[in-house]
């Protein structure tokens, strides 16, 4: 039997992982994460702290590892676009011992243009085709999850002939959040959209105004 432990570890920023998660991923046996998320630990990579990224990978990882218990470190929260689904779906929930919740990019970005979220619809275009994009245009509250390829300027872009700007709305892209180089910026015309650019983890969020 697998003994898997599933850990949020927040949108990046060491003091957005929770005590709970900095607790459990220190009592694992092994603990698989990125480099960023090891450095949040003030854990260096060893062969029990493992480097790793990749889905197939850290898949393999755990299976190596059988009889260990072994944590896998997650961004963000592990409810949303994450890899526990994947993890529960490949070995079982039986498997899992638990799921250490934590705080997504999500909370944090509508923390920081100080609005609630509860209502918020999420889309993710990440590594997936820019498609069904005007979905994002028809709710009170969207928030678009962006990669390196669908970046926040190549779906505002994508947005603008679908009528981004038909009707008033808050639209900001937030990047890096809770990390180093942390920022907000507030998209008031399409030729800001130009002006963007493109970070290293990036989200949009689109607010109708009433």
């Amino acid at each position: 039997m697998y003994k898997i432990t599933v850990i949020s570890a927040g949108p990046g920023g060491a003091e957005y992982m929770t005590y709970a998660a900095v607790k459990r991923a220190r009592a694992c046996d092994i603990l698989i994460g990125t480099r960023g998320q090891l450095a949040a630990l003030d854990i260096a990579p060893s062969d029990n702290a493992i480097e790793e990224n990749r889905i197939e990978e850290i898949i393999n990882l755990i299976q190596r590892h059988e009889d260990r218990d072994v944590g896998v470190l997650v961004t963000g929260d592990a409810g949303i676009f994450s890899l526990s689904q994947t993890i529960c779906d490949r070995f079982g929930k039986a498997s899992v011992l638990e799921v250490i919740p934590g705080v997504s990019s999500i909370q944090a970005a509508f923390a920081k243009i100080k609005e609630s979220w509860l209502d918020v619809r999420v889309f993710s275009f990440h590594g997936r085709q820019i498609e069904g994009a005007e979905e994002c245009l028809q709710c009170p509250k969207a928030v678009i999850l962006c990669d390196k390829q669908n970046t926040a300027r190549a779906i505002l872009n994508a947005l603008l002939p679908l009528g981004l700007f038909s009707m008033e709305r808050d639209i900001y892209v937030c990047q890096n959040l809770t990390r180093d180089g942390e920022k907000i910026i507030e998209i008031k015309h399409p030729d800001a959209i130009e002006t963007i650019m493109s970070a290293g983890k990036e989200l949009i969020v689109i607010k109708m105004l009433r």
